[in-house]
């Protein structure tokens, strides 16, 4: 290696000391100051473009450096120094290298029309330089692409070997214009000439796509996969037909065929997470989403993932995936409010107050965001501030039926202001009268008030087995049973509310005594 890069220094000094006529010592500097300049082109070095241009100004009159430098600045996007060198092109000698770097300057400058004549010529003076052709072919692709493919016609003439991927080219050109039909026409000449052309299977499948016909996509694909080229794209797209057709096994081995592929891979991951989801392994629909390429990014995803941990009973980890994407997306509306519920759901009450102080200062038409602040702020025994906060929803929301039902509640629970509470919860059970947390809410004012046949008649109204599996519903309809004298009954609901509720614990421990 070291003596083919000392063989190619030599031959360009050669070039360059034919024109300056150097000392030895003034050579062996500009040999030293090139070498320098090429190690730093290789290792990307910044100071590339001023180590060229060091040694140019030793040799100005090289068409060589000219050249080099005016790449180099192209490449860096200075396209101000590249107009210092392009008169390369004035010089003796001008090659198909020298016109295809002059035809790319032109181009980068906006010249297309220029470009293209640059092009032609660095092709005529090198007709069979494939790269040569492919990079000519990438200009008319953007400028001209009627004449894209021309060239790509005579290419496949020229060079049989070549035709299938020449017309698959031609093809891709026709989709990008969105002619399909003279694209398919130009995928069918392709694989007419190589059947495992993998362009061709491409861009009918994509043709197939765009038209809806998606079971002669899934051919394409399929004959893509028996030919050894599947990848992750391919497989999600094919899996994504199987749901189509409702095969969710056969969806799901592609899916996977995708993730293994790629294990982050956005579709399969989104799609393998809503079938786990469907079959109850939220476990497996946690690290799909996780492993997804996009999910430090997006923000639903974070939401999907605790609302799997939600059904897990995992309600710990569930706020802290919340409190993590409240971090990363600190303006996001829904992260927000439920990270607020998550931390109401563990008892976090103080937290879950800052929280949606914060969302209804940024967000003030929030109804429900007020609402819930609201609820946080009576667990904390705020009542003042709740109070506030319930006057806002009603504002935003007359007839807000939670609302009246949550202000009803607490002064109930408090035993104050009950003429005020029965005014609410008439309001709350006329908009939603079959709703069992306002019906306890009626209950519990009638206990309050004295009523305790009333509240125990309404709550027996609710279905045995709510009122079972509800230790707050019983605790209420133990209590008016116990306040009526009915000392046996009540025990029997008290039992099944003492675990939930300290209160109930104690009026069983009570009623125990006095057995």
């Amino acid at each position: 290696m070291k003596k083919r890069i000392i063989l190619g220094i030599v031959l360009l000094c050669g070039q360059i000391s034919l024109a300056a006529q150097l000392q030895p010592i003034e050579e062996k500097k500009l040999l030293k100051d090139f070498l320098q300049a090429i190690y730093a082109q290789r290792n990307q070095d910044p100071h590339t473009l001023a180590y060229l241009q060091q040694v140019s100004a030793q040799v100005p009159d090289s068409k060589y450096l000219k050249r080099i430098i005016l790449l180099q600045a192209l490449a860096e996007n200075k396209i101000e120094v590249a107009d210092q060198y392009a008169n390369f092109i004035e010089q003796e000698d001008v090659d198909a290298d020298d016109w295809q770097a002059y035809g790319t300057y032109l181009w980068k400058k906006g010249k297309i029309a220029e470009a293209e004549q640059a092009y032609q010529k660095a092709v005529d003076l090198d007709p069979d330089n494939m790269e040569r052709l492919y990079a000519y072919l990438m200009l008319l692709s953007a400028a001209s692409p009627l004449r894209a493919v021309a060239l790509l016609e005579d290419l496949a003439a020229k060079y049989p070997h070549l035709a299938g991927a020449a017309y698959a080219q031609a093809g891709t050109l026709f989709l990008r214009q969105r002619n399909l039909a003279q694209a398919q026409t130009y995928f069918d000449r392709a694989l007419q000439h190589n059947p495992d052309e993998i362009s061709a299977r491409l861009g009918k499948a994509e043709i197939y796509e765009r038209q809806s016909q998606f079971f002669l996509m899934l051919h394409e694909l399929e004959e893509l996969e028996r030919m050894g080229f599947g990848d992750a794209s391919t497989y999600s797209r094919m899996a994504s037909v199987f749901l189509l057709g409702k095969d969710m096994e056969k969806a799901k081995q592609y899916f996977l065929k995708a993730k293994t592929d790629k294990n982050d891979d956005i579709p399969s991951a989104y799609f393998l997470a809503l079938l786990a989801e469907q079959e109850g392994d939220f476990e497996s629909a946690i690290h799909y989403l996780q492993e997804a390429a996009d999910y430090r990014q997006d923000a639903p995803k974070w939401l999907q993932v605790s609302f799997y941990q939600q059904k897990l009973n995992r309600f710990e980890d569930s706020a802290k995936t919340l409190e993590q994407a409240y971090k990363a997306f600190p303006d996001n509306v829904e992260i927000a409010f439920f990270y607020g519920l998550a931390l109401q759901q563990i008892q976090d009450y103080k937290k879950a107050v800052q929280v949606y102080r914060k969302l209804v200062e940024f967000r003030p038409e929030y109804t429900e965001a007020w609402l819930q602040y609201a609820y946080s702020l009576e667990s904390l025994k705020k009542y003042q501030a709740m109070e506030t906060a319930l006057r806002q929803v009603l504002t935003l929301q007359p007839n807000h039926a939670p609302a009246l039902n949550l202000w009803a509640y607490s002064l109930a629970q408090r035993g104050i202001r009950l003429e005020e509470a029965q005014e609410y919860i008439s309001r709350a059970l006329a908009i939603q009268p079959q709703d069992i947390a306002f019906i306890d809410t009626q209950a519990w004012i009638y206990y309050k008030q004295g009523k305790w046949a009333q509240a125990a008649d309404l709550l027996r109204s609710i279905p045995v087995q709510t009122l079972e599996q509800n230790p707050e519903l019983a605790y209420h309809l133990g209590a008016a049973l116990a306040a009526q004298g009915n000392k046996e009954q009540a025990l029997i609901w008290l039992e099944k509310a003492k675990q939930g509720l300290p209160e109930a614990q104690k009026l069983y421990r009570k009623l125990q005594k006095q057995r």
